[in-house]
């Protein structure tokens, strides 16, 4: 399913193209709303209402995953967990080359270490899988500090997702929506399970859309606060809407 919060003609007429090709191996949906400002949690709820999976498993338009992403979703899937991973950030030039080229970034290589090294591509480490249970409990890949759920890279299963009444929409930029999907399962008693270095996902560079000196970021990190001193289990705002 793919969540598009207003995008234009061309990227209609690409999901119409690969519908085509695909459809009878690989069935795609495609959920549209007109561009009037930031409301990715808005399609978000609109997309899950639409699915018809019991288990859902978030990924950016602006990323690339490597090929057992997935799977490693699934097997490490919970009924009282949200899964979390994170992402390598590969540089502008890098991306720029990958966009021209048509090429995909899937997996660690030495072109992208040479990049890191070159302090342009950051996050590399979260390139390579790790699937031994000592070695990630030594590189501290076994769990989740401050409830850090990033929106690229997440899973849970749908009935956990309605629980929490899914993505708040009164957040006003892309600077905490994600972390707040964390903070929500936690306070109903849930757990967050880290999949770093085993669901691995490569971000393209781009402008950041928003940034902490920004009043809507500020507005969002207050909504976390209240989250976290008032142990809220649920937003207001969200896939329903429940009153105050």
């Amino acid at each position: 399913l793919i969540a598009d919060d207003g995008s234009g003609p061309k990227t209609r007429d690409t999901v119409q193209e690969i519908q085509n090709k695909m459809q009878e191996i690989f069935p795609l949906r495609h959920i549209w709303q007109e561009d009037i400002g930031f409301r990715k949690p808005k399609i978000l709820n609109e997309t899950v209402r639409q699915s018809s999976g019991e288990y859902l498993i978030f990924i950016d338009g602006d990323c690339m995953a490597h090929e057992h992403f997935v799977r490693s979703h699934l097997e490490h899937s919970s009924k009282d967990a949200v899964l979390g991973g994170k992402r390598v950030e590969i540089g502008k030039e890098m991306s720029e080359w990958l966009l021209k080229k048509q090429r995909l970034m899937r997996r660690f290589n030495f072109r992208l270490l040479i990049d890191a090294t070159r302090r342009r591509s950051r996050r590399v480490a979260e390139s390579i899988q790790i699937r031994n249970s000592l070695l990630r409990n030594l590189f501290h890949r076994d769990r989740i500090v401050d409830r850090g759920i990033w929106g690229c890279n997440f899973s849970l299963y749908k009935d956990l997702f309605i629980a929490i009444n899914g993505c708040d929409e009164d957040f006003l930029d892309g600077s905490a929506e994600d972390i707040d999907i964390g903070i929500r399962a936690v306070n109903q008693g849930n757990r967050l399970r880290s999949v770093r270095n085993l669901a691995l996902i490569f971000h393209l560079w781009h402008k950041s859309s928003w940034s902490y000196e920004d009043e809507k970021c500020r507005y969002n990190l207050a909504i976390l606060q209240r989250r976290i001193e008032q142990k809220e289990t649920v937003c207001i705002n969200g896939i329903r809407s429940i009153g105050k």
